[in-house]
């Protein structure tokens, strides 16, 4: 019985698959006609049944061989599953032959030349199962890896910058902040009916904490250096605004001490006023020791990683209100750490590093932002390549020095926008902006981060930054990730594109856990990468 192909595509998908009555293999045949009557059938009306039918009459007329198919299909899957395998093997050789390198001196750093007349010998596959142990390697001279201490402005009388009030709103009850400028290194104070107040200027800008019942009130400001008043004192009438977020818990702004702003939506951590039930942490507890015990036979091994960011608040709980006392015993944060780790995930606490780094030179986070700089970026990367270059030496945390920090003026901070002060052009921070000073790896070459120059802030990031997408490199020495985050990943970002081989970035505020997707892209590391305002995230997903 001959069966004519144009007929046999009328049948499947209705005629409109093969315009031409060519005449080709009849595997091929079988394998379009098949591909084509499944994609078409949700439009012809087709069933799987009536295209198996379909396909086992060729096999009867002996115009095809489902035999020889199947046969077909199966050795090519073979193929394809080995040459995954090679590639497997050859990956995991190159990993283990850098941490034989550094582990043993007397051969030379990775990069070097051997200068052995000895052949090297092919290093043997290794399989870098993620519970096989490893050795803690310590950083070498810690101070490598941070900004020196923190050190006063100094004041220029040359300095011709006027003082002015940029604007005021109202914070928590009847206190307000008041946005303003100075000349550098300048101490303000302002004295009204309701008492007196200062704050030290950063960079020559102030963010003043000021008691109002009145929503217009009268105050003298004082500008002085190290005790000693600078200039004359200037009067000015101040109108305190009332924010269109007062009344929103994930907006509300408060301002603090050393203008530093906070959220209202940290004060439950703050407070410990949101702990998890029993039942809560149980259920968190089997759902991740249940995803663990999974991705480490997924692939070579994968390791499920949380890097858990502090709120500001709980950095700086002298920098708090005195209106909000902060919490005692256990909080959220302890409860989540103790939780994951019992589950069997490795947590990457910034709290330890953070509380460490507070008096830096450079801040941790912004004053007039709710996210933190690059530079706590950066101290959280330490900490968490630091635990990675153990398994992968090559992924040992850039240093310091490696980096340029580079200071000015940056407008479009989020916390002045949520005050209704500024929409991004009048109030400027003085802070700066991390740039890589070595050969960046090819994903990174000519990426700017940022859509304009005077704004470093998360809202300033090219979509790039918070779209789902993936880099890679081709350095299989350093290790494949898949990121969850939320707008925190915004500053560290680059950082974990320059440490790894392949970073696969879900989309920025998407939790979705989805085992499908992360076997496919087959990474060495799952990692969580979110604030702690946000741990919901982790706790209900």
């Amino acid at each position: 019985m001959h069966i004519d192909p144009i007929e046999m595509n009328h049948k499947l998908c209705g005629g409109n698959f093969m315009k031409h009555n060519h005449r080709i293999p009849a595997l091929l045949l079988a394998a379009v006609l098949l591909l084509s009557s499944l994609a078409g059938c949700k439009k012809s009306g087709i069933s799987l049944d009536q295209a198996s039918a379909l396909m086992n009459e060729l096999d009867s007329a002996g115009a095809i061989s489902i035999e020889n198919i199947e046969a077909e299909k199966a050795a090519a899957e073979a193929e394809a599953a080995a040459k995954k395998a090679e590639e497997e093997a050859a990956k995991a050789a190159a990993r283990e032959a850098a941490k034989a390198a550094l582990n043993n001196p007397s051969s030379g750093s990775s990069s070097s030349t051997k200068t052995s007349a000895e052949p090297a010998e092919p290093a043997e596959p290794v399989t870098l199962k993620i519970d096989t142990p490893v050795e803690a390697v310590p950083l070498e001279e810690p101070g490598l890896y941070s900004a020196p201490p923190f050190t006063p402005e100094v004041y220029d009388p040359a300095d011709t910058r006027a003082f002015r009030i940029l604007g005021a709103a109202y914070s928590d009850g009847d206190w307000a902040v008041v946005y303003g400028e100075c000349p550098v290194g300048l101490h303000v104070s302002a004295k009204t009916a309701d008492g007196e107040y200062g704050v030290q200027s950063e960079g020559g800008c102030f963010a003043l904490r000021l008691y109002s019942p009145k929503a217009h009130a009268k105050a003298e400001f004082t500008l002085s250096y190290n005790g000693e008043t600078v200039g004359d004192p200037v009067t000015e009438d101040i109108s305190i605004g009332l924010s269109s977020f007062e009344d929103d818990p994930s907006w509300d702004v408060w301002i603090g001490y050393a203008n530093q702003g906070f959220y209202q939506k940290m004060i439950p951590d703050y407070t410990h006023t949101n702990l998890m039930s029993y039942s809560v942490k149980e259920n968190l507890r089997s759902r991740v020791a249940s995803r663990v015990e999974k991705l480490n036979q997924t692939g070579d091994g994968c390791e499920l990683i949380y890097l858990l960011i502090p709120a500001s608040m709980t950095v700086y709980p002298e920098l708090v209100p005195d209106t909000v006392k902060q919490g005692e015993g256990e909080s959220r944060f302890d409860q989540l750490k103790s939780v994951l780790t019992e589950a069997g995930a490795t947590v990457i606490d910034a709290r330890e590093s953070f509380a460490q780094h507070k008096n830096d030179a450079l801040p941790l986070y912004f004053d007039y932002d709710s996210h933190w700089t690059d530079y706590g970026a950066y101290i959280a990367y330490v900490q968490l390549y630091d635990y990675i270059s153990d398994r992968y030496p090559e992924a040992k945390p850039r240093q310091f020095s490696e980096f340029s920090w580079d200071w000015g003026y940056f407008t479009r901070g989020d916390m002045p926008y949520y005050f209704d002060v500024d929409r991004g052009g009048l109030v400027y921070e003085y802070n700066f902006i991390r740039n890589m000073t070595f050969e960046l790896p090819k994903p990174l070459q000519n990426f700017k981060r940022f859509k304009t120059d005077d704004s470093i802030t998360y809202s300033a990031y090219v979509s790039e930054v918070s779209e789902g997408r993936t880099y890679e490199s081709n350095r299989p020495e350093l290790p494949d990730i898949y990121v969850f985050r939320n707008s925190y990943s915004a500053a560290i970002f680059d950082l974990l594109i320059e440490r790894s081989d392949k970073a696969v970035f879900n989309t920025m505020f998407t939790y979705t856990y989805n085992y499908a997707q992360i076997k496919s892209a087959d990474p060495d590391y799952v990692i969580y990468c979110l604030s702690e305002w946000d741990f919901n995230y982790i706790i209900d997903n």
